[in-house]
C-alpha cells in the first residue's frame, strides 16, 4: 500500500483531481465573472460559472488538505509557481486594478494546489488513472459538441459569431483551438505509451475527433502550434518519415494561405491585428517594470489604442492576442523575468526526468511536451498570457512532470490502485 506519513492516501483525491482537471478545460466558461465587458457567446450563465469555479476550489482545497498539507514539496514546482505567482502578485499591487488581479492571483494559488497535489499523486495508479481518462472521456464529449453545432448551424449566434468555424463551448474558434492543441497531444501520449489495446483504440479515437475539429476550427494559430508541436514530437522520436510528411503539410498549408489568406475569418482582423498588437507592445513600453497589472490592459487600452485599432470594449480591446506581450504589459519586466526562469526550471526538470525514463513514460512525458510546445506557440499569435498561464501552463506542466516520470502507472501497478 502506498503511505504518506502511515496514512493510506484519501479516498477522494482522485475524483478531486479529475474534477479539477476537467472543469478547468472549459476557463472560456468563467467569462461572466471577469471584470472585463462581455464579448462574444457564452454558455454559462453567471450563477453557472460561478458553480464550475466553487467545485474547482472545493476540489483544490480537498487536495490542499490532503496531498500538499505538510508535504515535501518538489523544488522544481515550487520555483515555477513562486516566480509566476509572485510576479502576478507584485504586479497585482502596483497595477490599475488590484482588486481583479489580487483575484487573480487567488485562482492561480487554487490552480498550483492542483499542481502540487498532482505531481504527489499521480504516481497511484487510481489518481493517474482518473486525471487522464476522464480527461480524454469529457475533452472526446465536447468536441463532438462542438462538430454538432457546427454541422446544425447551432447556437446560430455562436455560428455567425465565429464566421462558421468550429467553436463548441470555448466561445471562439482560436480559444477552441488552443484546447485542442492540448487535447490532441495528450490523448495521442496516452495512445503511443499505452500497453492496453483497448485504450490506444481510445486513444485514437480521441486525437481523430481533435485534428477533424482542429481543421473546421480555420485557426491559423491553432495549426501553426499543432505543426509545431508535431514536428518537436517526431524529431525527438526520432520518427523520420513523419517529420518529412510534416514538412509537405506545412508547404502545402502556406500554399493553401496564400491562395486564401482570410478563409472563414472577419477580413478586418488582417487590417487591425497590427494595431491590436502594437497597443499591447505600448503597454510594456510605457509601463516597464510592473506593467499595467493583471486583467487591467482593457482598463488602459482606450488610451493605447492606435486609430484603426479594434474599438475599446470589442474582443480585440481585452487583450494584445500574443500570450507574450500581453503577459509584458501586465506584467512589466517583472513578470518576463519570472516567465523566463519558471520555464528555464521546467524544461531543466523534464529534460532530467526524461533521460531516465522508461521508454513508455518517456513517450508519454514527449507527448505532454509537445502539447506544451503547441500551446506556446499558439500563444505567439492569440491568447491573453495570464490566463494561460492560470489555466493552461500551471495544470499540464505538473501533468507533464508527473506523466514522464511516472508513465501510465495503472499498467504497471495492481489494478486497485493500492
Amino acid at each position: 500500500m502506498s503511505v504518506r506519513s502511515g496514512v493510506a492516501p484519501a479516498r477522494f483525491v482522485p475524483a478531486a483531481l479529475a474534477v479539477f482537471f476537467v472543469a478547468v478545460q472549459f476557463y472560456t466558461s468563467f467569462a461572466p465573472l471577469s471584470p472585463t465587458p462581455p464579448v462574444g457567446y457564452v454558455f454559462a450563465s453567471r450563477l453557472g460559472a460561478a458553480a464550475i469555479v466553487g467545485a474547482m476550489v472545493l476540489a483544490a482545497a480537498y487536495l490542499g488538505w490532503n496531498e500538499v498539507r505538510g508535504a515535501t514539496l518538489p523544488a522544481d514546482s515550487r520555483l515555477i509557481l513562486g516566480v509566476w505567482i509572485g510576479a502576478a502578485a507584485v504586479a497585482s499591487l502596483f497595477g490599475f486594478d488590484p482588486l481583479s488581479g489580487f483575484e487573480v492571483v487567488g485562482v492561480m494559488l487554487v490552480a498550483a494546489l492542483f499542481h502540487l497535489a498532482l505531481r504527489r499523486a499521480y504516481a497511484r495508479p487510481a489518481a493517474a488513472r482518473a486525471v487522464l481518462l476522464a480527461y480524454l472521456g469529457a475533452g472526446t464529449l465536447a468536441i463532438l459538441a462542438a462538430l454538432a453545432m457546427l454541422a446544425l448551424r447551432r447556437p446560430a449566434p455562436l455560428f455567425v459569431l465565429n464566421h462558421g468555424r468550429a467553436a463548441g463551448f470555448f466561445v471562439t474558434a482560436n480559444q477552441f483551438a488552443a484546447f485542442l492543441d492540448a487535447f490532441v497531444f495528450t490523448a495521442a501520449g496516452v495512445g503511443l505509451s499505452s500497453r492496453s489495446p483497448r485504450l490506444r483504440a481510445c486513444a485514437g479515437v480521441a486525437v481523430a475527433c481533435g485534428l477533424v475539429a482542429l481543421v473546421l476550427t480555420y485557426s491559423r494559430s491553432g495549426w501553426a502550434g499543432a505543426l509545431a508541436g508535431a514536428v518537436f514530437l517526431a524529431v525527438l522520436l526520432r520518427a523520420r518519415a513523419a517529420v518529412l510528411a510534416l514538412g509537405a503539410l506545412a508547404i502545402a498549408g502556406l500554399v493553401v494561405f496564400a491562395v486564401r489568406p482570410v478563409a472563414r475569418h472577419d477580413p478586418a482582423d488582417s487590417f487591425n491585428r497590427l494595431a491590436t498588437l502594437q497597443a499591447g507592445v505600448r503597454a510594456a513600453q510605457l509601463f516597464p517594470l510592473t506593467g499595467v497589472g493583471p486583467m487591467a490592459y482593457w482598463r488602459v487600452y482606450p488610451s493605447l489604442r492606435l486609430p484603426n485599432g479594434a474599438p475599446p470594449g470589442s474582443f480585440g480591446a481585452l487583450h494584445p492576442h500574443d500570450a507574450y506581450v500581453s503577459w509584458a504589459g501586465e506584467t512589466g519586466a517583472v513578470g518576463v523575468a519570472a516567465l523566463l526562469v519558471g520555464w528555464w526550471a521546467f524544461a531543466r526538470s523534464i529534460r532530467r526526468t526524461l533521460a531516465g525514463a522508461p521508454p513508455a513514460a518517456r513517450r508519454l512525458g514527449l507527448a505532454l511536451c509537445a502539447g506544451l510546445v503547441a500551446v506556446l506557440v499558439q500563444g505567439l499569435f492569440d491568447t491573453i498570457g495570464i490566463v494561460q498561464m492560470t489555466f493552461v501552463w500551471i495544470p499540464f506542466t505538473a501533468l507533464a512532470l508527473a506523466g514522464a516520470a511516472a508513465g501510465l502507472p495503472w499498467e504497471s501497478e495492481p489494478a486497485d490502485g493500492r
